[in-house]
């Protein structure tokens, strides 16, 4: 019988992996006490306050911290977020020697202990310490679980550990120092060869890591913890256990900006009211610095930035209606009593404060230095901008043509991604106020009241011949209407009697 490929071949032509959305929800306390973590491990993640607990004590100022954040209802993890605790290493810190290991890939451990169950005479060869050990004999036949072949395989080596480390297996040699060392597992000269198996050769994954000496590490500015701690864990809201100096601070300020990222702090002194130049907090508005969000507490209680951050990081701008603003909202720390002086001042000069109206605890927001739903906004919108865009070059199985239609593609997930941020109430049809425009007036006119935004792509013909070799897209611009918040309502009644 003929082979029907001789008239009709089928090539399946597979969807590219894509980039998913950052997530605006990882937010970070840094704290500076030393314990469980420090310089060898600089952050660990958590989702509730008992984990947080376990790990710093319940007598720790993380933990003190880690409960106003999960108190305050609702709170990042809600919404798919995650609470990173970091490590600032406020002063110079004595590193210990560390020893070389070796961390093998992730395995499963059905399919793992099912391979292994019929090896009586297992090996591998791996050098430690500059000296090549030879693992023979491993017998896995009354195994059945990856913690007994872990301990099977620990009991055969003599100048190293074998432990079990989530779902994979970590050899950590004997010693400690630079002259600690490892390599990857290699085949032997008898019995089956299990380095594979296992995750611990080279090519499946498994990392080495060497030994080092001991050292003492000098003490870090906070610019430069958050900096690290952001590069491990890109988080999108921050802030610092230890109060900031002026200079850090401004540090700080500038880095948020730079970094999109938003930097939460708490002032306190009266002078912080103050419409002056040597006000901090009038210094940072007068920069633009917004994304740096400064909130105001007479009694210098900065959990009370824990509370905030925890609160603001709760949007999913896949939700219907799900944009909101922090004026009015509930935090989990004691309102304060505030003078109608202090609290005017407060908003003229950017400083958020907590208080109470009808004895009823709410927040009330400053737009001096910009609201922080538009900075939360804003930075979550341009990320989804870039990655749907992305995924569209990504996941065309051919290309995205020069062409009208190609042009056309990347306009039409620009509007679709667009769409998803109207839908969440960040951009609302309206009237454009601002006197920037381009295109034909009245389309654009027409556009942002119908649909709160409006797209315009470069034309094909206009564009310099030295782009189109680079393979660039015409200059695409765009318009969004921001839906805005109403904080305050100005009522007027005419009695008539």
């Amino acid at each position: 019988m003929a082979d029907i490929g001789n008239i009709i071949n089928v090539a399946l032509i597979p969807e590219g992996r894509l980039a998913a959305r950052d997530n605006l929800n990882v937010v970070a306390i840094i704290t500076s006490e030393l314990g469980f973590l420090s310089s060898n491990k600089r952050y660990d993640i958590y989702s509730n306050a008992a984990a947080v607990a376990s790990d710093f004590g319940t007598f720790s100022k993380a933990y003190d911290y880690a409960k106003s954040f999960f108190a305050t209802t609702p709170n990042p993890v809600n919404f798919g977020g995650q609470l990173v605790i970091g490590y600032w290493r406020a002063v110079d810190e004595d590193v210990p020697a560390k020893a070389a290991s070796l961390s093998g890939a992730e395995l499963s451990e059905a399919v793992t202990v099912g391979l292994l169950q019929t090896v009586s005479d297992g090996s591998f060869d791996y050098d430690v310490d500059g000296a090549t050990e030879a693992v023979t004999g491993l017998d896995f036949r009354s195994d059945i679980t990856l913690a007994e072949i872990v301990g099977t395989i620990d009991t055969a080596l003599t100048g190293a550990t074998a432990t079990l480390d989530n779902i994979g297996i970590i050899i950590t040699s004997n010693t400690t120092g630079a002259l600690s060392t490892i390599t990857h597992a290699v085949e032997g000269l008898s019995g089956t060869f299990i380095g594979s198996t296992l995750g611990l050769a080279e090519g499946t994954g498994a990392v080495l890591q060497q030994g080092a000496a001991s050292e003492t590490l000098p003490f870090e500015s906070k610019e430069e913890a958050i900096t690290n701690i952001k590069a491990a864990t890109n988080m999108y809201g921050a802030m610092f256990i230890d109060q900031p100096t002026s200079l850090e601070a401004k540090a700080l300020a500038e880095w948020a900006q730079a970094n999109s990222t938003l930097v939460y702090d708490v002032f306190t002194s009266p002078s912080n009211l103050e419409i002056d130049a040597s006000n901090l907090v009038w210094d940072i508005k007068l920069s633009s610095l917004t994304n740096y969000r400064m909130l105001y507490s007479k009694a210098n209680n900065r959990k009370m930035a824990a509370s905030y951050m925890s609160r603001n990081h709760t949007v999913n701008f896949n939700a219907e209606n799900s944009a909101l603003t922090m004026n009015l909202k509930e935090l989990s720390v004691s309102a304060e009593s505030y003078t109608q002086g202090e609290i005017l001042a407060a908003k003229r000069v950017g400083l958020d404060v907590y208080t109470t109206v009808k004895d009823v605890p709410i927040v009330l927001t400053s737009g001096a230095n910009d609201f922080v739903d538009n900075r939360y906004n804003i930075i979550g919108y341009i990320d989804a901008v870039q990655t749907d865009t992305f995924n569209l070059l990504k996941q065309t199985g051919t290309k995205i043509s020069q062409t009208i239609r190609g042009v056309n593609q990347i306009v039409d997930s620009l509007e679709k991604t667009t769409r998803g941020f109207v839908r969440a109430a960040v951009f609302a049809p309206g009237t454009w106020s601002s006197p920037d425009s381009f295109g034909d007036l009245a389309t654009f006119n027409r556009s942002i009241k119908e649909k709160g935004y409006y797209f315009l792509a470069g034309r094909l013909s206009d564009q310099p011949q030295s782009d189109r070799q680079d393979r660039k897209a015409p200059v695409i611009q765009g318009a969004v209407k921001n839906a805005g918040a109403i904080h305050s309502v100005d009522i007027i009644i005419n009695f008539n009697l």
